[in-house]
């Protein structure tokens, strides 16, 4: 089965991130995992657990503020920076969609590249099937498996090089076990299972509410295959058949608790408060067959011509969302500690110091690492004191004064 995880980078903290046309500068920022996908990412490690397959990581994004994160999602560590502790072993496979025609799309945009982005993996799987197909017969035919294989394209149940999988199809195929009619049947099978697939989401992301993104998604990639693809949103708790024909999943929608039975194919977007479920033992050694090679020493990177993908309807020329003009959010209040930490008592223009620029600064503003010279200057001329409790109750409340009386 092929494990779709749709992940986003989103800022880490709050900064000036707008610009005047409301377009977040992703690439002015250091960017992290979307908290809300590492349920997503356990969901994802519950459900290859049962029915085997690979748990594909696709994204949009900057390349290099992306990259580092899909990196990690590889082996993920016990502390991370970029990515939230997540108990899974890691992903397969990491593809990101990146082009600069792909930049300021809004959900409409962002969940047709995705959906162009999931229909040429599906594509690239079919692709590699076919060309066993076609080599059926020949004396190319392991050695086109060999290199589907460790490419990561073709599972353990067709071709296997492990001690413990002997009986692959193409291994029965060799031995005389099976004829080239079986070999056919087994492929034409294998192939037909790539269409019951899952995509997974996190309920939304932290620099929007995007959580229509993933369900945007589901009725986009359905018209481009001419199929219904249903999507269920706010999961909670999710159980797959270990046919991998359908999952029962559980939500709730204010105080109306739903239980779902839901075909394959299908795009669940998980809940903050989802926790995979522990899987039957019985259920790992056949899932083991239908696993593939980890890609892990790579990311592939696609842009707009390579998943087939129409330019009008990417980004910015794309979105039909009109966004106003953007607002500097401005920077995070600073910490300040009474009668320890420095700040400017009045206004201070730019200056030169030492050969460097510095300012300008505000009066109030928490004094940064100065050289300890500068700083002896400026609070000798008086433009830099020691916070106190009347600046804090000055902030607080615009202009209460601090009064002191003998009782």
């Amino acid at each position: 089965m092929l494990i779709v995880v749709l992940i986003k980078g989103v800022p880490a903290r709050t900064t000036q991130v707008l610009t005047v046309s409301g377009v977040l500068k992703r690439e002015e920022m250091e960017l992290v995992l979307n908290p809300h996908d590492a349920r997503a990412l356990e969901a994802a490690f519950y459900l290859k657990r049962v029915v085997g397959g690979k748990i594909i990581c696709l994204s949009m994004g900057p390349e290099p503020k992306i990259s580092p994160i899909m990196k990690e999602l590889f082996e993920p560590k016990e502390e991370s920076r970029l990515v939230p502790r997540i108990i899974f072993p890691g992903v397969d496979h990491c593809i990101l969609l990146s082009d600069r025609r792909m930049a300021g799309a809004d959900t409409w945009a962002t969940s047709y590249t995705l959906a162009k982005g999931i229909e040429k993996i599906l594509q690239i799987h079919r692709e590699a099937v076919e060309r066993l197909e076609k080599a059926i017969g020949s004396d190319e035919l392991y050695e086109i498996a060999k290199t589907l294989y460790h490419n990561g394209l073709i599972p353990h149940e067709i071709y296997s090089e492990l001690p413990t999988i002997r009986d692959s199809l193409l291994a029965r195929y060799r031995s005389g076990q099976i004829d080239e009619a079986g070999l056919r049947d087994g492929l034409r099978r294998y192939k037909d299972g790539l269409g019951r697939f899952i995509i997974l989401a996190g309920m939304k992301t932290t620099d929007g509410e995007t959580g229509n993104t993933g369900p945007q998604t589901a009725e986009a990639l359905g018209q481009m295959m001419g199929e219904i693809i249903p999507s269920v949103a706010f999961v909670r708790e999710m159980e797959i058949d270990p046919s991998g024909e359908y999952v029962v999943v559980l939500r709730a929608l204010g105080r109306i608790i739903q239980k779902l039975l839901v075909p394959l194919p299908c795009l669940l977007t998980l809940h903050t408060e989802y926790e995979p479920k522990i899987p039957s033992p019985v259920h790992l050694k056949k899932a083991r067959y239908a696993n593939y090679i980890p890609q892990k020493s790579r990311i592939d990177v696609w842009n707009a011509e390579f998943i087939g993908a129409d330019p009008s309807k990417l980004g910015l020329m794309g979105s039909p969302t009109i966004v106003g003009p953007g607002y500097e959010v401005g920077r995070p209040q600073a910490q300040k500690v009474i009668g320890e930490s420095l700040v400017f008592a009045r206004d201070v223009e730019r200056f030169e110091w030492g050969g460097k620029t510095y300012g300008p600064f505000k009066a109030g503003d928490l004094a940064p690492e100065l050289p300890v010279e500068l700083l002896r200057e400026m609070r000798a001329k008086g433009w830099v004191r020691v916070f106190t409790l009347e600046d804090m109750l000055n902030e607080l409340f615009g202009g209460l004064k601090v009064v002191s009386r003998t009782v």
